[in-house]
């Protein structure tokens, strides 16, 4: 069964700073505390393929997975998911709105097989406990890429 999470938030700044940021894969360790490092094909759009390290736990440190962009929307939206290949299943959809010039919605979804948690803590856990801890993660994510964008991007 899959895990499916998603959290907003509104950032005060413009779309395109926004919008240029988050569909950037290479900012995540900036503002997702698992992501060691990610590197990118090239700058974002359709099919580039970023590969992704991520500490998923002291079993399983770095994490590698492949990911391809399947939909640019440029100032509208940016989808990454694993490769077929892939051992495990990641989608990954932001999503960004026009409020005003300078406030931006974001909208950050994910969807993941829970056979990655299995594989990175060594045991499988209820879904619910999985459900609880992505939503808590992803609203603690949320509000560190607003503070990282509005901080350093002024």
């Amino acid at each position: 069964m899959g895990i499916q999470a998603s959290a907003k938030i509104n950032i005060n700044r413009d779309i395109k700073t926004v919008f240029d940021f988050i569909s950037n894969l290479e900012n995540d360790k900036l503002w997702r505390k698992e992501i060691n490092s990610t590197s990118m094909s090239s700058k974002p759009q359709i099919n580039v393929i970023a590969t992704e390290d991520s500490f998923l736990s002291k079993r399983v440190p770095n994490q590698i997975l492949h990911l391809k962009c399947i939909d640019f929307l440029t100032e509208k939206q940016v989808i990454y998911q694993t490769l077929e290949n892939s051992p495990f299943f990641l989608k990954s959809t932001r999503q960004v709105e026009f409020i005003s010039p300078m406030q931006t919605n974001v909208n950050y979804s994910i969807e993941f097989d829970k056979s990655i948690v299995k594989h990175g803590i060594g045991f499988t856990l209820p879904t619910f406990i999985i459900n609880w801890v992505t939503k808590t993660d992803m609203k603690k994510y949320l509000v560190k890429l607003k503070s990282v964008i509005e901080e350093t991007q002024a």
